[in-house]
């Protein structure tokens, strides 16, 4: 009699256990219908993926206040800084830097220079959630990352593709192959 009766104290006690997840999962999604709506409401150009994600509360944490889009090109390198939705607030290029010729194409002296002008000349920057979009970068987006996160709130990180090649893919680079030089053994 003992046994079943503590055996029925486990089972209820898995069964309200579940029932209070069940709870907690329901006001959640109760909490994110709500959300949804208010920005619906406000202007459906905001909902991002990162609405979808766990966040407690209506608050607009969540929101980024500022995209910085770098772009490497095959000739140029461009930075932009937009809005969420999409209007231009400051345009910067390697020719606007005095950059000339083959100079546009370093990419290291050209970001170093963006990013001198984007912490002394773009205050509003300061402070605010900022999404990072990367196209054609490469390895170098790390770098960026890292110099960037320094001085600035990164919320999102995006790196978008590499340059097309609309049917005629270059060749494969050829890697250097080095011969082992034999020695001369004399044998005596």
């Amino acid at each position: 009699m003992l046994k079943n009766n503590h055996n029925v104290r486990l089972n209820l006690n898995n069964f309200f256990n579940s029932i209070k997840l069940k709870k907690q999962y329901i006001k959640k999604l109760q909490n994110k219908i709500i959300l949804l709506n208010n920005i619906k409401e406000k202007n459906y150009k905001l909902l991002s993926f990162e609405v979808l994600s766990e966040k407690k509360g209506c608050d607009d944490n969540y929101l980024i206040s500022y995209v910085i889009d770098i772009t490497f090109s095959q000739t140029n390198t461009l930075l932009h800084v937009t809005d969420p939705l999409g209007n231009l607030k400051f345009f910067c290029s390697a020719g606007s830097l005095n950059f000339k010729g083959k100079a546009k194409r370093s990419r290291f002296l050209v970001f170093r220079e963006m990013y001198h002008i984007l912490i002394s000349k773009l205050e509003f920057l300061k402070g605010q959630p900022i999404g990072v979009h990367f196209k054609n970068v490469g390895f170098a987006k790390f770098w960026m990352l890292k110099k960037l996160k320094k001085k600035f709130f990164v919320r999102v990180v995006k790196s978008f593709g590499s340059y097309p090649y609309n049917g005629c893919r270059k060749r494969k680079m050829k890697r250097k192959k080095f011969k082992k030089r034999r020695r001369n053994v004399q044998i005596v």
